[in-house]
């Protein structure tokens, strides 16, 4: 059996101090601000500091966007690991609301042809933020635990429709902008200070189940939600809560579910991937970890 490499991409949101204790490697994605591109690697020290920038920008009105992961990209990345013999085990940005896992596997067809000795999986994450970020801190403790590649890629294809997303934006018009919610849908959180609440369904595509008004209902609703699918057998006992630079009410957050969560439960904030911060605008949190269930169409 020969040794692999466990991938993600800029999509994810990771704590720094999981990528020190693992070898998690990043396929790194870019966004425009205000014309100027910037290729962003989730793992580099002055991670914080970039989202920061973004979402300050994003307050002063900036111009922002992101693109796709190129099918190139991925061969300049992984043609040399493969080269020294690993194989690869990719997880993906959701299919649902970007070509990046199409991309990817595109890239795997070709390098098939090119290494027949080599196994590269790339498995569709149906997630985003700390909700992909979660899929790859347990695939790498998957590895570390002595998991083949093949058996890997088979637990998280199993688990996947268990990972749920809980998250609030203070303004639907970013994800409107970038085509993830309708006009009307977007309309609402303009609203009497009317904030949604989202998930990311079985498909890997937004949906707005819920309202609160206000902040600190919006975050109490999240916790709810969390508490009512919490309890999940068979998978890593973690959460990752995510934030567009709003540090101190994410560690409030997470002293919040700390109280309530199963014991034994690894609960870290992470600054938003401008990637995905792009998207949400700066007002956002999210609460991403194991369910009972992902919401079904």
């Amino acid at each position: 059996m020969s040794s692999y490499l466990v991938y993600t991409d800029s999509g994810a949101d990771l704590p720094q101090e999981i990528y020190a204790r693992y070898d998690i490697r990043i396929v790194p994605m870019d966004y425009l601000l205000n014309g100027e591109s910037i290729t962003f690697d989730t793992k580099a020290p002055d991670h914080n500091e970039h989202c920061d920038a973004l979402y300050a920008a994003q307050k002063n009105n900036a111009d922002v966007h992101t693109s796709q992961i190129t099918p190139y990209r991925y061969i300049d990345t992984w043609t040399p690991e493969l080269q020294k013999g690993y194989d690869i085990l990719y997880i993906s940005f959701s299919s649902g609301m970007s070509a990046t896992y199409q991309n990817a596997q595109n890239a795997a067809d070709q390098l098939k042809d090119d290494f027949p000795d080599r196994t590269i999986e790339c498995v569709d994450s149906l997630a985003a933020t700390g909700g992909q970020g979660v899929i790859t801190y347990c695939a790498a403790m998957n590895q570390a635990n002595g998991m083949s590649l093949e058996e890997n890629a088979a637990w998280l294809r199993e688990k996947i429709p268990y990972m749920c997303h809980r998250f609030t934006v203070g303004d639907l018009g970013y994800l409107h902008k970038g085509g993830r919610v309708s006009a009307a849908v977007a309309l609402i959180g303009g609203v009497l200070d009317i904030k949604p609440l989202l998930i990311i369904d079985d498909e890997g595509k937004l949906e707005m189940v819920g309202k609160a008004r206000g902040r600190n209902a919006a975050l109490k609703g999240l916790l709810k939600d969390y508490v009512a699918e919490m309890g999940v057998e068979g998978v890593p006992k973690v959460v990752f809560i995510t934030h567009t630079s709003l540090y101190k009410e994410a560690d409030h957050l997470a002293d919040m579910l700390r109280q309530v969560a199963e014991p034994g439960t690894e609960v870290y904030t992470i600054c938003e991937t401008p990637i995905i911060g792009v998207h949400t605008g700066p007002d956002f949190f999210s609460i991403c970890g194991w369910g009972k269930r992902r919401k079904r169409k």
